[in-house]
């Protein structure tokens, strides 16, 4: 297909998702309802490819249709299309000793370290770049290591966590039946579950709640093991474990039996807790939480038939190996949420659902916010090089219409943990 003919396809097909708002003949009641419905199904594109779009990308055509007309909705090609994008010696370097140190690390995986060690920013390496260069350099897994489905143990503890999610108990709070889940992090070596938790939501914000309990708790694993599911796949999840040092490896597409260890102990759990406690007691996820944390106590203080230990036993006596997080300060820097934001005109910029005021010289500048997403009361501005520009505040209108506000830079100390 002529590459001109493809294009006004696909820019014509963008306009056939966007014309219900346009023309405002869209049936559901409002227009996020409208674009939740088309964002939940799959659709052939004119190459034959099938693809899904989140609302935000939809949304986004609407801006540039509104913008440019039919124009805006073609897609756009790289200006440096044919060339190939630099990379620093070093970073070559990096990503080399990388992956022959590790064959199994993804692409994706190396592109957050790189970016999470500081030889390169989010603008000024992409994801496709890496992609290339591993190819080019003949370094893929492939090449490296032969495919190998044997059954696997590591020798000592953190060398590898496994974590999963299971449905959980169902809870009747005020008459009202609430599913639950529980996220759980296991050691390999030792058995020893490291973190485990009940949500009523399997999000991504439920997973770092749990990893970042553990890792206060048990140290940083070299390895975490999971499976294809949503939540794992998430960028900041990539992000957050490459800044640890963690490698986050997948097990392959309907293959369960390689996370056979939690697995079997999510079975164990069914059968030794689950199984045998009144549902109808919890009346809150917090008792919920409590019985469980009391059973992975007991779990890890009792005899495993597979080591004929203690988990709690077999995983202490290697750790003056394990590496900590040494202060919650640390902890928390390692943990915060990254994104890449453009400054509005009126010098704000949006996280999630909260709108965030920014010092005008900012205004129109691509900028690196990091920021909790536990707490999102306040965020911060790190430059390329990984340093602590500015605090930012959710926007307060009415102080706005009165005073503008000094941004507080000194609120939380990081210097320590910068990129050098």
């Amino acid at each position: 297909m002529i590459l001109k003919e493809f294009n006004q396809k696909i820019a014509l097909f963008r306009y056939s998702l966007i014309a219900p708002i346009i023309t405002n003949t869209f049936t559901q009641a409002s227009v996020k309802d409208y674009l939740a419905e088309i964002a939940a199904k799959s659709y052939t594109l004119p190459n034959g490819k099938k693809k899904e779009y989140s609302p935000a990308t939809i949304k986004g055509w609407l801006v540039q249709y509104r913008k440019y007309g039919i124009d805006g909705l073609y897609p756009k090609s790289r200006a440096d299309k044919g060339t190939s994008r630099k990379i620093s010696n070093e970073t070559k370097e990096f990503i080399i000793n990388s992956k022959l140190n590790s064959p199994k690390k993804t692409a994706k995986y190396i592109y957050h370290e790189v970016i999470a060690k500081g030889f390169e920013s989010e603008t000024s390496i992409s994801l496709s770049t890496v992609t290339r260069f591993i190819n080019k350099a003949k370094i893929g897994s492939k090449k490296l290591v032969p495919d190998d489905r044997r059954a696997f143990e590591f020798e000592f503890s953190n060398e590898c966590w496994q974590s999963d999610v299971s449905v959980g108990p169902y809870l009747t709070i005020e008459d009202k039946k609430f599913k639950t889940y529980i996220i759980a992090f296991l050691d390999d070596s030792s058995r020893v579950i490291v973190g485990c938790k009940a949500f009523f939501k399997d999000d991504l914000l439920s997973l770092m709640s749990v990893f970042k309990d553990a890792v206060a708790s048990k140290g940083i694993p070299k390895k975490v093991f999971v499976d294809n599911g949503k939540i794992y796949k998430s960028e900041q999840f990539h992000l957050i474990c490459a800044a640890l040092g963690s490698i986050l490896s997948f097990a392959r597409p309907y293959s369960p039996q390689s996370k056979g260890k939690i697995e079997r102990w999510f079975q164990t759990m069914q059968k030794q807790w689950m199984n045998s406690i009144n549902w109808n007691d919890f009346k809150s996820i917090d008792l919920l939480n409590e019985s469980l944390s009391g059973y992975v106590n007991s779990y890890n203080n009792t005899i495993h038939s597979s080591i004929n230990k203690k988990p709690i036993d077999k995983y202490m006596s290697n750790v003056e190996n394990i590496r900590f997080i040494d202060s919650k300060t640390e902890l928390d820097y390692l943990f915060l949420y990254k994104v890449l934001r453009t400054v509005k005109n009126d010098s704000t910029v949006s996280i999630g659902t909260k709108i965030f005021e920014v010092p005008l010289k900012y205004v129109g500048d691509k900028i690196n916010i990091r920021y909790d997403p536990s707490s999102i009361d306040k965020a911060y501005i790190f430059s390329q090089d990984g340093k602590l520009e500015d605090t930012i505040f959710p926007v307060k209108k009415i102080d706005n219409s009165k005073i503008r506000r000094t941004n507080n830079t000194n609120s939380v100390d990081f210097s320590a943990f910068e990129a050098n």
